[in-house]
């Protein structure tokens, strides 16, 4: 049996999956910086970027890693310099031990926030452009590729910059309520009511996480779908995050039957038009999601209703 290490395996993406990979026949090892009392799978328990010889325990004996571990956007906003540092150096060993290991394959995951500032109003953001993030987590996220990719030898790397990724998490423990998809479907189930703190006008590309876990386990496959290299990983369709919020209050208004009000701010003008991200290069590869928004959206309701005890109070 192939064996693989996910680390962040505790989190929004990572405990969905591990299951995945469960089913798909792998042999899991989930990298955590506590016990998770929510993931069947062997834990490897430590800080692989300030204790030593963490990364080398984590990654003995596998075949392939998925990095996903690295503090997110809250996270690096409220501590930029312990953001940059932990996550930078988790990367950095963690590599390291994989190619001195003989892992063959490694999948890192990053952020379509390494675009920076070149996200505005009418840009097409490819992978061949040059990055330009200027937030700490996207300068994180930009110098674990960089790392990553830097290892040599018979190493496979593959990064794929996430764009914002929209789905029920696994366990009613995976606290991610701050992305404004999940935000949002709390909301309407334990309010009755959506509220945006902005006028809601903003562009966001979402993929729903189904199809997310699919796509790192096509680039698991060392000589598969996938060759070495960087890909965007989005739905490649733009929406605002009020054209989100009607989503969310169709999918409440089908489950319970009444309609959450949206409040927000009045815009004062026209807002940004959209940005899209290309994701040509997945889609070449027979890559592409498929999973329409709107069931994704369905999804988190419904778990937040089917956890109300656990989530909403």
């Amino acid at each position: 049996m192939r064996a693989v290490l996910v680390t962040g395996a505790a989190g929004y993406v990572g405990s969905g999956l591990v299951a995945d990979l469960q089913a798909s026949g792998w042999d899991v090892r989930a990298a955590v910086r506590e016990p998770a009392v929510h993931l069947p799978a062997e834990q490897a328990v430590g800080d692989i970027a300030h204790e030593a010889g963490a990364a080398e325990r984590a990654v003995e004996g596998m075949d392939a890693v998925v990095h996903l571990a690295g503090d997110n956007e809250v996270v690096a906003a409220r501590d930029p310099a312990f953001a940059l540092n932990s996550t930078i150096l988790a990367s950095q060993r963690l590599a390291a031990a994989a190619a001195a290991g003989g892992v063959k394959r490694f999948v890192y995951m990053s952020t379509m926030h390494v675009y920076g500032r070149r996200v505005r109003e009418g840009a097409v953001l490819s992978e061949d452009m040059r990055p330009e993030p200027h937030a700490p987590y996207a300068i994180a996220r930009l110098a674990s590729e960089y790392l990553v990719s830097g290892h040599g030898g018979d190493m496979e790397v593959v990064s794929l910059r996430l764009t914002n990724s929209l789905g029920a998490p696994a366990h009613p423990l995976v606290n991610r309520w701050t992305l404004v998809s999940n935000d949002l479907c709390r909301q309407g189930v334990r309010d009755g009511r959506l509220e945006l703190r902005s006028t809601g006008l903003q562009w966001r590309d979402f993929v729903a996480l189904s199809d997310v876990r699919s796509t790192v386990l096509a680039a698991l496959e060392s000589g598969g779908p996938l060759p070495p290299g960087t890909y965007n990983l989005g739905s490649g369709k733009s929406m605002t995050i009020r054209d989100l919020a009607s989503l969310v209050q169709d999918a409440v208004e089908r489950c319970t039957g009444t309609r959450p009000p949206l409040e927000a701010p009045e815009p004062e003008g026209p807002g940004p038009g959209a940005y899209s991200v290309s994701i040509a290069r997945l889609a070449e590869q027979g890559l592409e999601a498929s999973t329409p928004i709107a069931d994704a959206v369905e999804e988190t309701v419904r778990f937040c209703i089917d956890h109300q005890e656990e989530l909403l109070t």
